[in-house]
């Protein structure tokens, strides 16, 4: 439904556009995205994680923290976790918890500092070390630099500033259920829309927009039930990479291959292709 996906998608454009305002007058408008797509990912992480140990511990009467606190238990949660989704995220580092020590934490000990966010990350990507994952979240998280002083040359500071950002997000009605509406692909197009045109003054990165992406993608997959591969050599955040799987009859691709010569939307890539099962 094109209208009902063009007003979410306004809505959506005027929330990220607010968070954005949080970290104005800060650092250039190209970085924002960094942070607010960071955010965006790893909250996606949680809510992924989350939906995958209530689903696997239905029916034994048994939480992912109480599971997770267990001895037994530990081992069998966290191996079920890293071949089901390819990473470990504690119980304590679910967004959902590290949102409650923002906004209803119990006492100083308990309330949310940046560096727990830092420390949340850290055991994400280190939960993947020897396995084959890591080479899928190995830098990840580079882009969203958690000490930058332009956050703040205090750490109160740079927690306070992270933390209305992570509120902000935590508003955003994120569906990962609705086929309908990729709200988090959405997210990631709208906001690059919004900063290609002040990121490419630097780094020459130009923006596809939506229709010749489609358009392109569907050409390519015409008559098409699946592809051995489809490749992309500026793919960008490799939107037209996933748009082209859409349109193949059966969704099946065997290889995706993608060309990004900037750094920090190879990541973005790779982010995007993670939220898509791929």
């Amino acid at each position: 439904d094109t209208n009902t996906y063009q007003s979410q998608a306004n809505e959506l454009s005027q929330q990220l556009w607010g968070i954005a305002n949080e970290l104005r007058g800060n650092m250039d408008a190209s970085e924002f995205k960094n942070y607010i797509l960071g955010v965006i990912f790893y909250r996606y992480l949680s809510e992924r994680t989350e939906m995958y140990m209530n689903e696997l511990l239905e029916n034994d009467g048994i939480t992912y923290e109480e599971a997770f606190t267990d001895e037994e238990f530990r081992p069998v949660v966290e191996e079920w976790s890293l071949s089901k989704l390819g990473y470990v995220m504690k119980p304590k580092n679910l967004f959902m918890e590290l949102i409650r020590k923002i906004d209803k934490f119990e006492d100083d000990a308990d309330k949310f500092s940046v560096e727990d966010f830092e420390k949340a990350i850290s055991d994400l990507v280190g939960s993947t070390m020897g396995h084959e994952s890591n080479k899928a979240f190995d830098g990840l998280f580079d882009d969203m630099r958690l000490q930058d002083s332009r956050l703040g040359n205090t750490v109160s500071e740079r927690t306070d500033l992270i933390s209305r950002v992570m509120m902000r997000i935590n508003n955003i009605n994120f569906n990962l259920q609705d086929s309908q509406f990729d709200i988090l692909g959405t997210a990631y197009m709208l906001l690059i829309g919004l900063f290609a045109s002040d990121a490419g003054k630097k780094a020459g990165e130009f923006f596809t927009p939506v229709g010749p992406s489609k358009l392109c993608a569907t050409l390519a997959a015409l008559g098409l039930d699946e592809a051995k591969t489809v490749g992309d050599c500026t793919c960008g955040s490799a939107s037209m990479l996933l748009e082209v799987q859409k349109h193949l009859t059966t969704g099946r691709v065997g290889h995706f291959y993608g060309q990004e010569l900037n750094a920090t939307t190879y990541n973005l890539a790779r982010m995007n292709m993670i939220m898509h099962g791929v």
